[in-house]
């Protein structure tokens, strides 16, 4: 296993990180944190509870069933790894789930079972299943343009495309910040403060205008992949029009509910009730696990949610690219496709080491939470061993 930085290094420069955000409350960081290069997730924003306008959600009257059983002999080999890794990289909990069976789970402290679990961008993947339901639900369509429900943009570039263009993270805008998040440290400020909305944030011209093409002039919806925030956020905002209730409130019902979380979850969204729809959860890792099953239980199904699960976890746009994603050659909708390791899995990937794992043959599953994003290939490694346990 390869490791880049001692535990006792990484904890030393996690907590100088946690103390410079502590002393500095009000800056806003337009882009995200990290250690030596590598995209890190300190505590406090990994195990935190979130702010106090975000909507805590309701448990499901009825939670979906989660049973722990003993691994058998080729399960326990690949579960052996998965403590090793627990024990010598930044990883905060790991899961392995075989359909509704936990087979085995670990935390490293301060981390628990009573822990909720920052999301990142494992958010985008809820925000794409929250989309999906609204389109089997009939509130919209794949082929809606985002001027149609959000008419602040109408007549920009982003406003032509479409919710799929959206979904493919295809909307020719440009990246702004070299992390993929679009705001700046005085507009996130303003944001938190409640002074603007992610509205405000999306209709400012230098996100709505589409970035320039090397030499066909300016960059069409559709044409290429390019990840960033103004996808999702917007997708957000879409939801709360086109549903006529808000991000955090639908996703609420029709996914957390939907999936039998049997906790409360945490959903971030502005002071105006607008989403952060390209990820801001927080979640039990019990219940990341019943996300992840009702996931992977909608795509072995039928119907009209089913066939878009199905879409969703295929490659739907070439991650040509790379700048970011650098170990998957496809993007779904909002989804990871194509892993190097392992080519017939799909995946949520989150900022700083946050993933859950899929594939299309069986049901065996991966939940993990990290501080610092260094030791992926070793998940990958484990998740393509793990998914070829013979059922």
């Amino acid at each position: 296993m390869i490791v880049r930085l001692t535990q006792q290094a990484l904890q030393v420069q996690l907590a100088h990180l946690e103390l410079l955000l502590l002393l500095l409350p009000s800056i806003s960081f337009s882009q995200l944190p990290t250690i030596d290069g590598i995209a890190a997730a300190p505590d406090d924003w990994l195990l935190g509870q979130g702010q106090k306008w975000h909507h805590r959600t309701v448990p499901a009257n009825e939670p979906a069933a989660l049973l722990v059983r003993m691994p058998n002999s080729a399960e326990e080999r690949v579960i052996e790894r998965a403590k090793e890794i627990i024990k010598k990289s930044s990883a905060k909990s790991l899961m392995l789930m075989k359909g509704n069976e936990v087979v085995w789970s670990g935390y490293r402290e301060p981390a628990n079972a009573s822990s909720f679990f920052f999301s990142f961008s494992i958010g985008k993947t809820v925000t794409s299943m929250a989309i999906g339901q609204a389109i089997c639900a009939g509130k919209l369509s794949l082929q809606d343009k985002a001027e149609k429900w959000v008419t602040e943009i109408a007549g920009t570039d982003l406003g032509s495309a479409t919710v799929q263009q959206l979904l493919k993270m295809s909307s020719a805008t440009p990246s702004i910040n070299p992390d993929s998040t679009i705001m700046s440290s005085s507009q996130k400020s303003d944001l938190l403060s409640g002074k603007i909305s992610f509205v405000d944030i999306l209709k400012n011209p230098g996100i709505t205008k589409a970035k320039q093409a090397s030499f066909s002039g300016k960059s069409k919806p559709g044409e290429a992949f390019d990840y960033h925030s103004t996808d999702p956020l917007l997708l957000g905002v879409i939801l709360n029009r086109a549903t006529g209730t808000t991000y955090a409130k639908w996703t609420e019902e029709m996914v957390f509910k939907s999936a039998g979380l049997k906790y409360q979850a945490i959903v971030g969204q502005d002071h105006f009730g607008y989403g952060q729809a390209d990820g801001n959860m927080r979640m039990k890792l019990e219940d990341c696990g019943r996300f992840a099953l009702w996931v992977k239980n909608a795509e072995s199904a039928t119907g009209c949610f089913s066939d878009y699960v199905r879409d969703a976890s295929k490659t739907q746009i070439k991650n040509s690219p790379k700048r970011v994603g650098k170990a998957f050659d496809g993007y779904g909708y909002l989804i990871w496709a194509e892993n190097s390791r392992q080519q017939n899995s799909y995946w949520a990937v989150g900022y700083g080491g946050q993933r859950i794992a899929w594939n299309h043959k069986n049901k065996r599953m991966l939940v993990a939470f990290s501080n610092l994003e260094d030791y992926m290939d070793d998940v990958y490694t484990l998740y393509r061993d793990w998914a070829a346990l013979p059922d």
